[in-house]
């Protein structure tokens, strides 16, 4: 194989949905390290195939205003998840974007 072909063989190489999740997790540890419990919830590549998109789910808190006794200060507080998808480049790993997944 000459030197020309083995190097668009190996740049049409994409990385598997298991690495990209992996590097989207980390990526969303290094921007939010706060949250420390997060789950994939979806793993997608694009049509064209240049693209993962990894979607993380995670909990957070919401405070609710209200009563100020201790128990309805407890009950005002709800686990609410969000997602985050990522949008990571199949080939070069690189996660080029965050965004907020809205559920429909």
């Amino acid at each position: 194989m000459s030197a020309p072909a083995a190097k668009e063989k190996e740049s049409s190489k994409i990385i598997d949905a298991r690495e990209a999740a992996k590097l989207a997790s980390v990526y969303f540890q290094s921007l939010l390290p706060q949250v420390s419990d997060f789950s994939l919830e979806e793993v997608e590549l694009s049509e064209d195939g240049k693209f993962w998109l990894i979607t993380l789910g995670f909990s957070v808190i919401e405070k609710r205003l209200g009563p100020t006794t201790l128990a309805a200060a407890l009950g005002s507080m709800s686990p609410r998840t969000k997602f985050k998808v990522f949008k990571v480049d199949a080939q070069t790993g690189k996660v080029l974007s965050m965004k907020i997944r809205a559920l429909q």
